[in-house]
């Protein structure tokens, strides 16, 4: 069957694990399915043990790199790259997640007329590999749009979108660690049809760092932002923007063990 083809965009920056970088990118190219481009932000200096790896695969796969000179932030570097994006779609990667050697097959009779933005569930891990829990987003529009005023309906390492559509909505907004739930919001106010599958397709990263990682004043500034943004997309309004503002605001301010029992017995499978 052919399929549309597809770039896989990742992006790496200077306190990313180096292997879990490494197998994130062998991933990639284990997949039954290969990408028309896969390329590589690499989001200002990085330490050799990162340098090393892009060079290895550079060499024996052809990884296409786009070196910033500063750190800008994920938000920017990904508009950065899909900006040299070469084909109509783009599968997202991150660069300690782990793709499951069927995942981009498993996507590519999706990335068609019907849909404009797909993502699916994925699998927790913890930095030794096990299982922690599953995180399965709605599947249907209906449920997406309805979903998305309260929580992020995609899990953004698992997305494929169509690239000018997203250019068109402005790209990834500014929005600390939530610019991919501004840019879902962005695409479905301008109509995008979405789906999501519910097969886990990435093993993910999680545990303790992460939960720790999801708190502070940083996080409160980024929600209020968030829900202005909702707001203005259409997606929430002003009484539900302060329900669920303050209630995640209230999460990223609690001990970080509570907030792991918060995402793992709460918010997971």
């Amino acid at each position: 069957m052919k399929f549309n083809p597809f770039t896989v965009l990742i992006a790496v920056y200077k306190n990313d694990i180096p292997d879990l970088f490494e197998k994130a990118l062998s991933s990639i190219y284990a997949n039954t399915l290969s990408p028309t481009q896969v390329l590589l932000i690499v989001d200002g200096p990085i330490p050799d043990s990162i340098s090393t790896i892009i060079d290895k695969y550079k060499i024996e796969w052809g990884l296409e790199v786009h070196y910033l000179e500063s750190n800008v932030g994920l938000a920017k570097a990904l508009n950065i790259g899909l900006g040299s994006v070469k084909t109509e779609w783009v599968i997202r990667a991150d660069s300690d997640d782990i793709n499951l050697s069927n995942r981009f097959e498993t996507l590519a009779p999706y990335m068609n007329e019907s849909y404009d933005l797909l993502g699916s569930a994925i699998q927790e891990v913890d930095l030794m590999g096990a299982k922690l829990g599953i995180r399965a987003p709605p599947l249907k529009q209906a449920e997406i749009i309805k979903f998305a005023r309260k929580r992020n309906p995609f899990n953004h390492m698992s997305v494929a979108f169509r690239v000018p559509l997203a250019i068109t909505c402005g790209g990834y907004p500014d929005i600390y660690l939530k610019e991919d739930y501004g840019l879902w919001t962005s695409m479905l106010n301008a109509g995008a049809r979405v789906i999501n599958l519910p097969t886990p397709l990435v093993l993910v990263t999680a545990g303790n760092s992460m939960y720790k990682r999801r708190g502070g004043l940083r996080y409160v500034y980024a929600e209020i932002k968030l829900q202005k943004h909702l707001i203005s997309k259409g997606i929430s309004n002003v009484f539900f923007a302060l329900i669920y503002g303050f209630g995640r605001s209230a999460v990223y301010l609690i001990p970080n063990q509570v907030r792991g029992i918060i995402y793992s017995r709460l918010l997971r499978k």
